[in-house]
């Protein structure tokens, strides 16, 4: 009886094991929705989803007519395009046709996605949207455009799995304030030990760049009880060594679930 007690137990600890390690792996994010369509597109998002990301980014940007749309550059001349984006309106820029190189791979034909699409694309597929805010207007302290945006979010169902992440302390300000039940990380990067103090006092998980992270900057943000995010990880070695130092978040193109 007692051998197979023990017998019992030991197999009990073999199927810890992995349950133990699974829960300590970082969640991966689809950068721009993922690597394998024109980035920031609902063809990237879709895809994304399909490769299995259970959290996608998209870029924010606000167009010439109050949209919000999803896209990196504040120009789409890099994806072929001729407009900028807060000088056009939404059908303006619905007219373009975007096209992008991407390793050895080339995809064409994709247009502007506007965040209430990539919010549907994310609910559909139970995705968490981690929305990116670039730099929306040149006036950082004026931050009640921002209000539309979180009321997209609520329409859709998706406050409590969005993440918002921003540069721009104004902005973290604002929707802390304004409204205290969307979660929030702080792109710090070069700035991380600058802001540490800033960010830990607020409980802001942060996002730094893959190279600027090393096993004390991630214990010390732990250690106050904050988060870290990644980016931008497309190889198994970073993989692995930023892994091994506890990451909570990966940013990545290729890297699936």
């Amino acid at each position: 009886m007692k051998a197979k007690r023990i017998i019992s137990l030991f197999l009990l600890s073999c199927l810890s094991v992995p349950a133990m390690l699974h829960a300590a792996d970082p969640t991966l994010i689809g950068r721009r929705g993922c690597g394998y369509a024109i980035e920031n597109t609902a063809e990237a998002y879709n895809e994304g989803a399909r490769r299995g990301y259970k959290m996608m980014e998209a870029h924010v940007r606000l167009t010439a007519d109050s949209v919000f749309v999803t896209s990196h550059d504040g120009k789409t001349d890099r994806l072929g395009g001729k407009m900028k984006i807060a000088g056009s309106t939404l059908a303006d820029l619905k007219s373009e046709r975007y096209t992008q190189q991407r390793d050895s791979a080339a995809y064409e034909g994709s247009t502007v996605c506007t965040v209430a699409e990539f919010l549907d694309i994310c609910k559909k597929n139970n995705v968490a949207p981690l929305l990116h805010l670039k730099t929306l207007s040149k006036d950082t302290k004026q931050c009640s455009f921002l209000t539309p945006l979180m009321i997209t979010v609520a329409e859709k169902g998706l406050t409590d799995k969005c993440v918002i992440l921003t540069s721009e302390p104004d902005y973290i300000e604002y929707l802390m304030t304004n409204h205290p039940d969307i979660k929030l990380q702080f792109q710090a990067d070069t700035k991380w030990q600058e802001m540490f103090d800033w960010s830990c006092a607020r409980k802001l998980d942060v996002q730094i760049r893959q190279d600027l992270v090393d096993a004390d900057c991630v214990k010390r943000y732990h250690d106050a009880g904050v988060k870290v995010n990644v980016w931008t990880v497309n190889t198994p070695d970073d993989y692995r060594r930023l892994a091994d130092m506890g990451v909570d978040y990966m940013v990545t193109d290729y890297i699936q679930p």
